[in-house]
């Protein structure tokens, strides 16, 4: 069962690091300072690639809102079984976005790692997990299956299984060659002593995160960037 060893690391007797202490490579302090400087000229392209990404998620969420309710609204005037138009509607609407999301996290990673590997940032490098729909799709389906068994056992063990398979996004971004498992395992031999150390990473933007909410979200259009390209940086640091 997973623990706070696995979340600490993997081999025995390993202390655990500081919240900018690296087990190996790049310490989170120059992963996030490395982020800035590839950000540097970049930030424009940067912003628009993640408010189209929001957009894109959440213009799908709004359309089965609004199907359901026409649906329900029609099938009630026309003397039809509201609920069941409704749930016909609301299934199918969320199966897509289901399907697309693979695709979607796939892009989102493949575009920030083109600032952090080419210096510059690349509209269509959004799209490429919808050039290699299946194994963008299959690596979110088992993501969420083996994130979801672990949730079963706790909530920490959930949160480590979370961290151990988050590279694996990066990974099919990067090589269009690995499939969605080998994505998965190859996530987990990177992430091997490196949890914690990625855990921290996040902990580092909370403050941000506070701060960006007093702007009503808006400014999240710029943190987010930033987180996302700093774990593409640390993705380049352990892979």
């Amino acid at each position: 069962m997973a623990g706070l060893n696995d979340l600490v690391g993997d081999a025995g007797g390993l202390k655990t690091p500081g919240l900018g202490a690296a087990v190996g490579g790049s310490s989170n302090k120059d992963l996030m300072r490395d982020a800035r400087m590839s950000l540097s000229g970049n930030w424009g392209l940067a912003v628009l690639g993640n408010f189209l990404y929001v957009v894109l998620l959440n213009s799908v969420a709004l359309f089965a809102v609004v199907s359901c309710v026409f649906v329900v609204a029609v099938s009630a005037a026309a003397g039809g079984d509201a609920m069941a138009a409704y749930s016909a509607v609301y299934f199918a609407s969320y199966l897509f976005l289901f399907l697309i999301s693979g695709a979607a996290m796939v892009g989102f990673c493949g575009f920030f790692l083109g600032i952090v590997q080419e210096g510059e940032a690349r509209l269509e490098r959004l799209f490429v997990g919808f050039r290699h729909f299946g194994k963008s799709f299959g690596v979110y389906f088992f993501f969420l299956l083996f994130y979801g068994l672990w949730s079963l056992l706790f909530v920490i063990p959930g949160i480590i299984a979370a961290l151990r398979y988050s590279m694996a996004f990066f990974i099919i971004a990067d090589d269009e060659d690995c499939g969605p498992l080998e994505a998965i395992g190859r996530s987990k031999v990177m992430m091997k002593g490196n949890k914690w150390k990625f855990f921290c990473l996040h902990w580092r933007f909370i403050g941000w995160y506070l701060l960006a909410s007093l702007t009503g979200g808006i400014a999240y259009l710029w943190l987010i960037p930033y987180m996302q390209t700093s774990f593409a940086k640390f993705y380049e640091d352990v892979k």
